[in-house]
């Protein structure tokens, strides 16, 4: 009588499935997904940028309520993106003050992923 081990293939595949599905979330998010600094909502996603060629997502464009502008908010800031929005690093909206108005015509080499 054999007995059968268990399979680590598919925990493998489920912890590759569960671990790599942000860049491939951030590269698919819809304009209009709210944003969070924490519990606040601080805008909407306007738009999703690559660098040149690249599939990966560099910098989402951010409709930032507060300014009533558009700004660069660079893919690094972003904590988790959930079924409810896009959630970043810093818990305070005011920590985001620094970001860079968003103009198209500012990053050139950018491509528009959605």
């Amino acid at each position: 009588m054999s007995v059968k081990a268990p399979s680590r293939e598919r925990h493998t595949c489920e912890a590759y499935n569960s671990g790599s599905t942000m860049a491939r979330t951030l590269e698919t998010l819809e304009p209009g997904t709210p944003v969070y600094a924490g519990a606040t909502r601080v805008g909407t996603v306007t738009g999703v940028y690559a660098e040149g060629d690249a599939r990966s997502a560099e910098l989402i464009a951010v409709h930032w309520d507060a300014r009533g502008a558009d700004v660069a908010v660079p893919a690094t800031e972003i904590e988790d993106v959930e079924e409810n929005g896009v959630h970043l690093l810093r818990r305070e909206s005011d920590q985001y003050a620094d970001l860079a108005p968003f103009d198209p015509t500012r990053f050139p080499t950018m491509r528009r992923l959605t």
